[in-house]
């Protein structure tokens, strides 16, 4: 099966007050469940920039499903050490408030935030919403399916159909001296 490659460009402003940009690789797992450890993916890697102004990803991978739509989506968590019961989900990450968002939280600190790069798969292709499975986090899935921490909202994000809501891979990027939560 040949390597996916899934990025996300975002445009980058100058970083404010002398602070340069900070990049981080890390390994892509396959998530974790109830009855399974995660497990890192060979070979795969997501790449993190941070500045003041925003972030930008690349994540290369393999083992997709073939005819499955997947797509990429952030998950961020402004401050980490307080562990944040309300992370963020969005597509683009520019600095500041995120439109459309499910909380009422925006993408405050860049450099301070933890962010996980999460991969989706919505499924088998049904071309009749196959714009929504490619442009919103739930296109494609059944309400049933998706996870009991997904707020109500984001039930009404996209069109839904008959698959099952799968959460497949992860790349987690934690700033300096943060541990997982």
């Amino acid at each position: 099966m040949l390597p996916a490659t899934l990025a996300a460009a975002l445009a980058m402003a100058a970083p404010a007050r002398g602070a340069g940009p900070k990049l981080q690789i890390r390994p892509v797992e396959h998530m974790a469940t109830e009855t399974t450890p995660a497990r890192e993916i060979a070979g795969a890697k997501a790449m993190l920039t941070t500045t003041q102004a925003g972030a930008t990803m690349t994540l290369s991978t393999s083992g997709l499903e073939p005819g499955h739509v997947t797509t990429a989506w952030w998950v961020v968590i402004n401050k980490p050490m307080l562990c944040e019961a309300i992370p963020r989900f969005a597509a683009y990450l520019p600095q500041g408030q995120v439109e459309n968002g499910w909380y009422p939280t925006g993408f405050d600190s860049p450099t301070e935030a933890e962010i996980h790069l999460v991969l989706n798969d919505h499924g088998r292709l049904l071309p009749e919403i196959a714009t929504s499975m490619l442009t919103s986090y739930r296109g494609g899935w059944s309400d049933a399916s998706l996870p009991p921490p997904f707020p109500a909202s984001a039930k009404t994000d996209g069109v839904p159909g008959p698959n099952a809501c799968l959460l497949i891979q992860d790349a987690i990027f934690q700033q300096d001296g943060q541990t997982t939560h």
